[in-house]
């Protein structure tokens, strides 16, 4: 075809060239009419360069943004940008509403507001395809609840878990207007058809560019195993809520991303390796779950054997958190947005590159207090 199109443009270029430097009527010197023609045959060489470039690489982007310390859970938002310009979420950060803020927002800030919009923006992206919820704690969804009333959101995607008890106290590790809050979100979406629910077992066809498998939960979801280590004030409004959270498998050509929400170390043991086809967990990319606060079981660790790994977690936690050491120790490059800020891969299907903002790894933490220099004598 462009070879064609090129006979086809040298063909124009010496009809016309050959047209007006043989009429006689235009009574043009000979000399004026040979360069006269120059430039169109030079403007459609370069129509014709240019169709020949060729195209650029086909490339899948895939940022872990750094969510502020507000002393209120960790957060966790990333932003997928596809070759065929689709814009996707997997949670939206941190925001817990705050009647006494001047801005309605605890610590006036809202990760929809403040990090994604202003991501979304500098990457000329005016909408967004689709958001996936992991789980509803506000740490996850808090940015939603900004987006929705200010971007164009075209599908909310969860599993429609919905965490319900009779027993006051499995409210106290999150309350349940939190949860509620969620809910009511989740019904936003639907009363206006655009809302999926997704559970184990199913391959979603949203993008022509991305195999996206959901891992869990099944459709009867997971439950309470019967374990009795849990802290007082870890109960099931927060742990069952975690264990539950959509997890996902996105491959990119050959690179693969898993995306498992907030399940506990308990509950991969107790609920999700029993459950899982573990040959799905395996990965290049891991987003290490719960924030990687908790050590990686060894099962899970083995299955997944990822590459690299992130961390959602501010400063505060980076250099404690336990999951740390247990990838390291599979040969895992870790790296924990407390420490290295936005996190961003950028793939082409068969390799990838990770850029960081930062490298404070080797920086003492913040806690750490520094000894007063011995006094002059």
């Amino acid at each position: 075809m462009k070879t064609i199109l090129y006979l086809h443009v040298q063909s124009l270029v010496g009809r016309a060239y050959a047209s007006w430097h043989f009429i006689p009527s235009l009574r043009v010197p000979m000399l004026f009419r040979t360069f006269a023609a120059l430039p169109l045959f030079a403007v459609l060489s370069l129509t014709f360069l240019n169709l020949t470039a060729p195209a650029a690489e086909p490339t899948f982007s895939f940022t872990v943004l750094e969510i502020p310390d507000i002393q209120r859970g960790a957060g966790l938002a990333i932003v997928m940008r596809t070759p065929s310009g689709k814009t996707w979420l997997y949670d939206t950060g941190t925001a817990h509403p705050e009647k006494l803020s001047s801005d309605g927002w605890l610590a006036n800030f809202n990760a929809g507001r403040d990090l994604i919009a202003q991501h979304l923006q500098k990457e000329d992206i005016t909408s967004i395809d689709g958001i996936f919820i992991s789980h509803a704690h506000y740490d996850h969804f808090g940015g939603l609840l900004w987006l929705k009333d200010n971007f164009p959101i075209k599908l909310l995607i969860d599993c429609g878990y919905i965490f319900h008890s009779d027993v006051e106290a499995d409210y106290l590790g999150t309350n349940k207007g939190e949860l509620d809050h969620y809910t009511r979100v989740r019904e936003e979406f639907r009363s206006r058809g655009a809302y999926l629910c997704a559970t184990a077992g199913e391959t979603l066809k949203l993008d022509p560019d991305l195999k996206i498998e959901v891992i869990a939960p099944p459709k009867t979801w997971f439950t309470a195993p019967h374990i009795t280590t849990r802290p007082k004030n870890d109960t099931p409004s927060h742990f069952l809520v975690n264990a539950n959270s959509l997890m996902l498998r996105i491959q990119f050509g050959d690179i693969v991303f898993l995306l498992p929400g907030d399940i506990q170390t308990e509950d991969i043991e107790a609920s999700l390796m029993p459950f899982v086809d573990k040959s799905k967990l395996k990965c290049h990319i891991l987003v290490a779950p719960g924030h990687g606060i908790h050590p990686i079981p060894k099962e899970f660790g083995a299955a997944t054997h990822p590459e690299v790994s992130i961390a959602s977690v501010f400063p505060r936690y980076a250099k404690g958190i336990r999951s740390t050491k247990d990838l390291q120790a599979l040969g895992t490059k870790t790296y924990v947005t407390g420490l290295h800020g936005n996190v961003h891969i950028t793939t082409n299907g068969k390799t990838y590159q990770v850029t960081t903002d930062r490298d404070d790894t080797t920086k003492p933490p913040a806690s750490v207090t520094k000894p007063a220099p011995a006094a002059a004598k």
